[in-house]
């Protein structure tokens, strides 16, 4: 654990000497918190014993812009229904932290290279240190990569005597490289990457999306490589996955100026894959509102030029 917490430390003292690139962050965010929550809907027809599985949880969340582009972000989640889901059934029911981390992004806009750095607790129970990167190469075509250096970790309770509290060191890096192509007479876009994902294993993703004023359609194909994880279900490896996502973008839709803001979570998402319970490449989240319609980037192309104008 002192290994890890020292790990952290450099890397945010890192953030800090990062600190006389252009700053592209809007004044109205400025010294802004943020106070929201959503919820999420697990279900899974994989039980003999019933039709489906099902987990509700809601997920209250806070962000806080502390000016030139540094923010912090935290999040949690209180189980509401858990019935099922018998190979975490207790954790399931654990009221639990699910992110707390602290980004900042960097815009050298001669060069036209954007960053965003975070360090901490990541979604998916993987906590450490993430780079993501984007060139916006023209206007249909933009390039991106992300690195990460994570591990497991852990937090939460039932408040009747069962909690898990730590921060694991199973240290695995995992990194992707893509390129997005947006057409924009049509709003779709095609999105490409590819790499090492957090299990170790690889693999390559193909999504087509079609986006609307606050709604975007997404299908994925995966093609996955190296050394696959069995099915928790069926015990057998699958080469191949496919699914969609529906992602709604909820209001309000306006940014306030305000100091304070309380209101919903930006978005819900509503994700379905063919190979259910598979844990073949697998990613974390670095925000709590992290969606596949919105970039954790602020880059002035493609659908957040497009929604801008």
């Amino acid at each position: 654990m002192l290994r890890s917490l020292f790990f952290l430390v450099s890397f945010l003292s890192f953030l800090t000497c990062c600190g006389q690139t252009t700053a592209q962050q809007t004044t109205a965010h400025s010294r802004q918190i943020e106070l929201f929550c959503g919820a999420t809907l697990g279900y899974a027809d994989t039980n003999w014993l019933r039709l489906y599985d099902v987990q509700i949880n809601a997920t209250p969340g806070l962000r806080w812009h502390l000016g030139h582009d540094w923010s912090i972000a935290a999040q949690g989640i209180i189980p509401v229904v858990s019935d099922g889901y018998s190979f975490r059934d207790i954790t399931n029911k654990y009221w639990r932290f699910n992110m707390a981390t602290v980004s900042r992004q960097l815009h050298f806009n001669n060069a036209n290279q954007h960053l965003r750095l975070t360090a901490g607790l990541f979604g998916n129970e993987r906590y450490g240190v993430d780079v993501r990167w984007a060139w916006p190469v023209n206007s249909w075509l933009l390039l991106n990569a992300q690195a990460g250096y994570t591990a497991s970790w852990i937090m939460g309770t039932d408040f009747k005597g069962h909690y898990d509290a730590d921060l694991y060191s199973d240290y695995k890096v995992a990194g992707l490289v893509g390129a997005d192509v947006y057409l924009q007479p049509y709003n779709i876009e095609f999105r490409l990457s590819g790499g090492r994902y957090v299990g170790g294993d690889y693999g390559s993703q193909l999504d087509i999306m079609r986006h609307f004023k606050h709604i975007t359609l997404l299908a994925f194909a995966q093609l996955r490589m190296g050394d696959l994880e069995a099915n928790s279900f069926d015990k057998k490896q699958y080469k191949t996955n496919g699914g969609f996502s529906i992602v709604w973008m909820l209001p309000p839709y306006k940014k306030s100026s305000r100091k304070l803001v309380v209101r919903p979570a930006s978005n819900f998402m509503l994700s379905h894959s063919s190979r259910a319970g598979e844990q073949s490449m697998q990613t974390y989240r670095i925000d709590p509102e992290e969606n596949s319609r919105e970039r954790l980037i602020d880059v002035d192309w493609g659908l957040r030029k497009e929604v801008a104008r």
